[in-house]
């Protein structure tokens, strides 16, 4: 019984205690103060205006010190005087036994003689002996000396060239070995090509050639060029003439000839 009394009691206490929270629990709210709401005011800045530049300041001239240039006085050359030549002494005389000074004597003039006047003659020719004229007679001045020389030449003469001589025609050359015949052309043999060609040669008086000209061409090159290189090999033998010999010129027909049996 008596337990189920402080069960009671123990829940009757809970329910007190637990009612007591929740009216706490559900009790209004103190109300806080009013407070006014706070106002914002804008305000617009004027731009800042640059400042005023400052004023120039004008550098105060600067006064230089003048300084007055006294004139300075020349510098006075000291006047060199020319040295005065000493005289030597003057050695006095000896003096006079009498203390005089010695006068030269002078000489008294004699009055003079009449001369007696000479009387005028005619001048009588005098004869001369024949030396002393012939000695006296003006001697011809002797020949100046000539003072021109011969003067020897010393330019060397030019000796005279000797004549050239025209090269005669020689009809019939001869020649100190056989000349051999011109080459035949492989191209010109193949595409059939034949001609003469003249050619001149001239010699001098030791048969040497000298120069070797094509008169006449045969139209084809390789053949006037084998002719030429044939005859430049030739030798011949001096032109004599009057059993002197001579330069001479010599024309040589060159004939390039196929023949049938090739």
């Amino acid at each position: 019984m008596k337990h189920l009394q402080t069960c009671l009691g123990i829940s009757i206490a809970l329910h007190l205690s637990a009612g007591w929270l929740v009216r706490e629990l559900h009790a209004a709210p103190e109300s806080l103060p009013f407070q006014p709401p706070m106002a914002i005011q804008l305000v617009s800045l004027a731009p800042l205006s640059p400042p005023a530049p400052a004023p120039a300041v004008q550098p105060r001239p600067v006064q230089l010190p003048v300084t007055t240039s006294t004139p300075t006085k020349p510098s006075v050359v000291p006047k060199i005087e020319p040295a005065t030549p000493v005289a030597e002494p003057v050695r006095p005389l000896p003096a006079s036994p009498r203390g005089e000074i010695a006068k030269a004597p002078t000489a008294t003039k004699a009055p003079a003689k009449p001369q007696p006047r000479a009387e005028s003659r005619p001048a009588q020719p005098v004869e001369l002996p024949a030396a002393m004229v012939q000695s006296q007679r003006p001697t011809p001045p002797a020949p100046a000396a000539s003072t021109d020389k011969t003067v020897s030449p010393t330019t060397p003469v030019a000796a005279t060239p000797a004549p050239q001589l025209t090269p005669v025609v020689s009809l019939r050359p001869t020649f100190v070995t056989p000349p051999p015949p011109p080459r035949y052309p492989n191209t010109a043999r193949r595409r059939n090509q034949q001609g003469v060609v003249r050619v001149e040669v001239r010699l001098d008086e030791r048969g040497q050639q000298q120069k070797l000209t094509l008169i006449r061409s045969s139209g084809i090159e390789s053949l006037d060029q084998a002719a030429l290189e044939a005859v430049t090999s030739w030798r011949f033998r001096p032109e004599i003439v009057d059993g002197r010999a001579v330069p001479s010129r010599v024309e040589i027909p060159i004939e390039f000839a196929l023949t049938a049996n090739r």
